[in-house]
């Protein structure tokens, strides 16, 4: 009796440990799909509250634990779109290939990224072909930035008379902010002219000897 028992408990043994694996295995994906769908919830709000690099982390935990959920996917292209976007509006053309190539992966047949795309890459195709052919053009570009941000600080001076007036009324400062705001504005002219001779120099040079274009570039650098 006792031989014909013991298979029947292993048996039951077994059975009873299978029912628990798949139980247990019933949870674990219940609770995985509770967790991946806590995170897009959370990355949706993140973009709703335009904090680009919550949303980016909350689809990337939910990608982490589904890789293939739909949703999360094309969360995380969406957030790589919009850092692509401000990436290539703000010149940083390297950054913005490299979040516009990681959208695409997770969502390769979008339009908008396609195109945002082709435009990155047309302009990484002038600017390289700019420097190439005319390396000085980026020291111009150099210059001229460095001459708008001096612009940036003679404004600030020019706030800070006026805060200064509004303290102790004294019209020292507004005769001080007065002149101030005249050096402003001539400096302002002469970025102006700076620009449209960089403009006409960089749409008229492809038809130009290296050699007329140094003769120009030297007039172009200094601020009168």
């Amino acid at each position: 009796m006792m031989v014909n028992r013991i298979p029947a408990r292993r048996r039951l043994v077994l059975l009873a440990c299978v029912c628990f694996a798949l139980s247990a295995s019933a949870c674990a994906g219940s609770l995985t799909r509770r967790i991946v769908a806590l995170r897009t919830a959370q990355g949706d709000a993140a973009v709703q509250n335009h904090d680009l690099a919550e949303a980016r982390k909350e689809y990337a935990l939910a990608l982490a634990l589904s890789p293939a959920n739909a949703h999360a996917r094309q969360g995380l292209a969406h957030v790589l779109f919009l850092n692509a976007s401000a990436d290539f509006i703000n010149a940083r053309l390297d950054q913005a290939q490299q979040e516009v190539a990681s959208a695409l992966k997770y969502a390769p047949n979008d339009p908008a990224t396609q195109a945002l795309n082709s435009q990155i890459e047309q302009a990484r195709i002038r600017r390289e072909i700019v420097i190439a052919n005319y390396p000085l053009y980026a020291s111009v570009g150099s210059s001229l930035t460095a001459s708008l941000k001096s612009v940036d600080a003679a404004k600030r001076d020019v706030e800070k008379q006026l805060l200064s007036f509004d303290y102790d009324y004294d019209t020292a400062h507004l005769q001080k902010a007065i002149i101030e705001s005249y050096d402003l504005q001539q400096d302002m002219h002469r970025i102006m002219l700076r620009l449209v001779a960089y403009r006409n120099l960089v749409q008229s040079g492809a038809s130009k000897p290296r050699s007329a274009i140094e003769s120009e570039t030297p007039n172009l650098l200094p601020i009168p």
